[in-house]
């Protein structure tokens, strides 16, 4: 099992390790407070994570699955949403599994 953490190409990459950090976060207190037997699954025995560099339209795909945390930086891209953090689950939906990892560009 992995997190997969999305982040839409348009975020400037200096200020990625900050989005992640706080969308990642944010995500765990979300995902612990629902006591989802995935998430606590993954963080006990695979803690595994896989960041992409996704297209607005591969974003919005993202978006519209189950058990996800938007996170966003509120001086950057209009405070948009521009980092998605998809609950850990056995099957990876395939915009995720076909998505490029996460590169400065």
């Amino acid at each position: 099992m992995k997190m997969y953490i999305a982040i839409r190409e348009d975020f400037p990459d200096f200020m990625t390790p900050t989005l992640v950090a706080h969308a990642v976060l944010g995500a765990h207190i979300k995902f612990t407070e629902r006591n989802i037997p995935e998430y606590e699954r993954w963080l006990n025995e695979s803690f595994k994570k896989v960041t992409v560099r996704v297209s607005r339209k591969e974003f919005d795909k993202i978006a519209q699955l189950p058990m996800v945390y938007g996170g966003r930086e509120i001086h950057t891209c209009n405070g948009e949403i521009t980092c998605i953090v998809v609950c850990p689950t056995e099957k990876v939906p395939n915009v995720l599994q076909f998505a490029k990892l996460w590169r400065p560009v």
